[in-house]
């Protein structure tokens, strides 16, 4: 009788075991990459441009459309402070500021975060005063298990930058793939 107790122990611990170890397996599987890039073209008389950025939010929808705050909401990941001259970057060689592992879903916001930004016109640096202390992006786009999202932020530096009060208003678009 004690043996069959003995018994019928061990195989509840090996089920319950084999049944944590896939549930723990399971969720590992079920994330995704995000690669965030910057790019911008050209702007007269301009020779450089550089932006330091410091973290983006992202912004996770609810699972299945509910209106829970559960599944969804505001996360930040570092970038590790990366200052990237993205004048004359194109999409073909924009700057990677991260890869971001991510849990699978829909995220429809991002925000940016933007430290500095120096502007080097005919020789000379200037510190431009930030009027937004991030850029920020409404553009869903989906993070599948398995694979890499590519999401590349396309700066307008020609309506970004006024240069003669030496103001940056982030204004940029969005590309997914």
């Amino acid at each position: 009788m004690k043996t069959k107790y003995v018994i019928a122990v061990v195989v509840i611990l090996l089920v319950a075991g084999l049944g944590s170890y896939a549930y723990v397996y399971e969720q590992g599987q079920n994330n995704g990459n995000m690669t965030l890039s910057v790019a911008d073209l050209s702007i007269t008389g301009v020779s450089a441009v550089y932006i330091s950025f410091s973290e983006v939010a992202l912004h996770k929808a609810p699972a299945n459309g509910s209106n829970s705050n559960s599944s969804g909401g505001w996360s930040n990941y570092s970038v590790n402070t990366h200052t990237i001259n993205i004048l004359n970057l194109s999409t073909s060689d924009a700057a990677v500021l991260g890869n971001i592992a991510l849990s699978t879903g829909t995220y429809t916001m991002i925000k940016l975060y933007i430290t500095s930004v120096t502007v080097t016109i005919s020789g000379v640096n200037y510190t431009f005063k930030l009027m937004a202390p991030y850029a920020f992006i409404n553009h869903p786009f989906t993070i599948s298990a398995h694979s890499t999202t590519n999401v590349m932020i396309d700066f307008n530096l020609v309506s970004d930058m006024n240069i003669t009060s030496k103001v940056f208003t982030p204004n940029v678009g969005i590309a997914v793939s």
